[in-house]
């Protein structure tokens, strides 16, 4: 809590303590003493620095108001006061610093920095000898947790010795009513966070946190997977404000994007295991995908692809189902129980393209290329569900334009090329395109309305208006950037094409309405 009634130099005290990049905090300002002794009621700093000379109130007097039972902030005194009586008086009150006007920036930093520093190693401390008192407990959770992993991992009948055990650890409620399963963890680890302090960290801030929002829900139990991912059974109907409450609070609080999926309603204990497999998969697509919107598998959307369809839809140059195809399988590879890993992912795509690669030369009675090493790498590459779309749809629309049938006219092949390498190019008419190819526009604008069943105009809008489909659904453009990267400087005629080619405005096809 930063406290000084001169707002220019409260702006630089901020901006001086946000530089510090060693700890994670949240930094609250007041520049009136009342007003900051209500910031402090509520929120409860665990450091405040504050000048003397305040309205309402003088910096020591707020000091000396906030301490009290239970409540003993860090306190540093900030002041233009030459006189050792309001040093004295802070040090008598608990001051831990006294930085005297003008000071240097870096001497503030530093001293904030010794600061937090302190507090970090005290919250260390008093957590290491909590953990000391309650040992004999951890024993006794350590072997529920055990048994519960147990559940999750294999389906398992209720059966009376069980239903005691459950007593033993009062979660005879599992037996009793339904309930929702929740998996948590940082956003981009699927198959869970590499092995490492800060790692193991950010797992113990996320469980403090979870633990913290669903104390008062009744009935709930907390507890780790085998890959140290966060594990919530919670017996609450609204299980969707609950996701967002946790995603908030531990964003809030530690400055971490957690993935969570959620398992639909279950109502027989018996299906704690299939609860945890819906919910897994379900967090390994929130995990991927750059939305922070927990996936709830009783809410999947229909699954339209298989090998068979894709080859249909290279073949009949059928871009837009190309990309929903993908999505699809994405989802489809993310849901399986064999998929444990970024591996396991990228195995699954190639083996996807092998089957299309497979079809296809059965088509064309001839084999294609191998998967290209550049193929390899990028789907290697991938860290997001959008990146592995992008990546996928490229090439397989790729394949179509290489192998769409019938093979048509020569030039119009490399008109048609041209016309998927340069269409960004808001100069790009029939007429530059004929020139480029040696030949009359008149007789290109005939010949490519015979070969395509398109006039040129048609055939260029709809490939500029597919690829801005691609990428409202899979970046994070701006509309106006996706228009002029397909060829459109005037946004307003932009969403007029876009409008009467798909019947829904660009913002429209973008969130799904």
């Amino acid at each position: 809590m930063l406290i000084e009634d001169e707002p220019e130099s409260l702006s630089g005290m901020r901006t001086a303590v946000e530089t510090i990049q060693d700890y994670r905090f949240i930094v609250l300002t007041s520049n009136h003493g009342e007003e900051a002794l209500r910031i402090i009621e509520d929120e409860r700093p665990d450091l405040i620095v504050t000048d003397i000379g305040l309205p309402g109130m003088t910096g020591l007097d707020l000091a000396e108001s906030v301490i009290g039972s239970g409540y003993h902030p860090e306190i540093i005194i900030v002041s233009g006061y030459n006189d050792f009586e309001y040093a004295r008086r802070g040090i008598r009150i608990g001051a831990i610093d006294y930085l005297l006007k003008p000071y240097r920036t870096e001497d503030f930093i530093d001293k904030i920095r010794k600061a937090l520093g302190r507090i970090e190693e005290e919250k260390l401390k008093k957590l290491q000898l909590k953990n000391q008192e309650t040992f004999a407990q951890i024993g006794t959770r350590s072997m529920r947790d055990e048994y519960l992993v147990d559940l999750c991992l294999k389906p398992t009948m209720l059966e009376e010795h069980l239903y005691h055990r459950l007593l033993l650890w009062k979660l005879e409620w599992l037996a009793n009513q339904s309930y929702t399963l929740l998996v948590l963890d940082t956003k981009g680890y699927p198959d869970g966070k590499p092995p490492g302090t800060a790692y193991s960290l950010q797992t113990f801030a996320i469980g403090n946190i979870v633990q913290e929002t669903i104390e008062p829900i009744t009935p709930s139990i907390l507890f780790k997977d085998p890959k140290h991912r966060w594990v919530l059974i919670a017996g609450i109907p609204d299980t969707q404000s609950l996701c967002g409450e946790l995603a908030r609070q531990v964003a809030r609080y530690h400055k971490i994007d957690v993935a969570i999926g959620a398992s639909a309603r279950k109502a027989k204990f018996e299906q704690i295991h299939e609860a945890y497999m819906e919910a897994l998969a379900a967090f390994r697509i929130d995990s991927l995908s750059e939305e922070s919107v927990p996936v709830r598998e009783e809410n999947r959307e229909s699954e339209l692809w298989s090998s068979e369809l894709m080859f249909e839809w290279i073949r009949d140059h059928n871009q837009e189902m190309i990309v929903q195809g993908v999505h699809s399988f994405l989802l489809d590879v993310l849901r399986r129980d064999s998929t444990e890993s970024r591996e396991d992912i990228t195995r699954n795509i190639l083996n996807f393209i092998s089957e299309i690669h497979l079809l296809l030369s059965k088509s064309l009675s001839s084999e294609l290329e191998e998967i290209p090493i550049r193929v390899w790498e990028n789907i290697d590459a991938c860290r997001t569900l959008e990146e592995y779309e992008s990546v996928l749809s490229c090439y397989l629309s790729d394949l179509s334009r290489k192998n769409a049938a019938p093979r048509m006219n020569a030039i119009i092949e490399r008109a048609i090329c041209m016309i998927e390498e340069k269409f960004a190019d808001e100069n790009l008419t029939l007429s530059t395109l004929a020139e480029e190819l040696s030949i009359h526009p008149v007789w290109l604008s005939q010949s490519f309305k015979k070969e395509t069943g398109k006039t040129y105009m048609d055939y260029l809008t709809d490939t500029r208006i597919d690829r801005a489909k691609q990428l409202l659904r899979n970046s994070n453009l701006k509309i106006y950037e996706i228009a002029e990267a397909v060829g459109y400087r005037d946004l307003q005629y932009f969403g007029h094409l876009f409008k009467k080619r798909t019947g829904q405005t660009p913002k429209e096809y973008r969130y799904g309405k």
